[in-house]
């Protein structure tokens, strides 16, 4: 539920007691739950090592900064302020979870930077990634096309 404070606070985010605030400081929210613990089942594990692979796969540092320039420039696209993408990370597991649906045969779970670039997947940069649809076109896309 959206919360608001009193007493001349500004924002707040953390636990409390039963209750975790969260302040979304772009759109100006307060949130407030109760805090729970989920149960862990079979989709946490899978999710998990999915997870873990691809931050094992380690971006380079060019790469990661053209997701950064990507994410300024679509977050800034008109008709996407309610689809704002918060970090890099997120991007690049958009990339590869819809290169995975895309693409036949791949596991993300066993998915390595030798079977990328032999298979010049799309994941391989920006670029290929625009140019394959996995992602919209933003302004100078074409200069994103550091590789991973």
């Amino acid at each position: 539920m959206k919360v608001s404070l009193t007493n001349g606070i500004g924002s707040y985010s953390g636990k409390l007691n039963e209750i975790v605030f969260c302040h979304y400081r772009r759109e100006g929210v307060l949130i407030a739950r109760r805090n729970v613990y989920p149960t862990i089942t079979e989709n946490n594990h899978r999710l998990g090592s999915t997870t873990a692979n691809l931050h094992a796969l380690k971006p380079s540092t060019g790469y990661k900064d053209d997701l950064r320039t990507y994410l300024w420039r679509y977050n800034a696209l008109k008709g996407n302020e309610k689809n704002t993408l918060r970090s890099w990370v997120n991007l690049y597991f958009k990339i590869m979870h819809d290169m995975a649906t895309s693409v036949p045969g791949i596991d993300l779970k066993a998915l390595t930077r030798d079977e990328i670039v032999s298979r010049d997947l799309p994941c391989l940069s920006i670029r290929k990634a625009i140019e394959a649809g996995l992602l919209p076109e933003v302004y100078d896309w074409q200069s994103l096309d550091r590789q991973m």
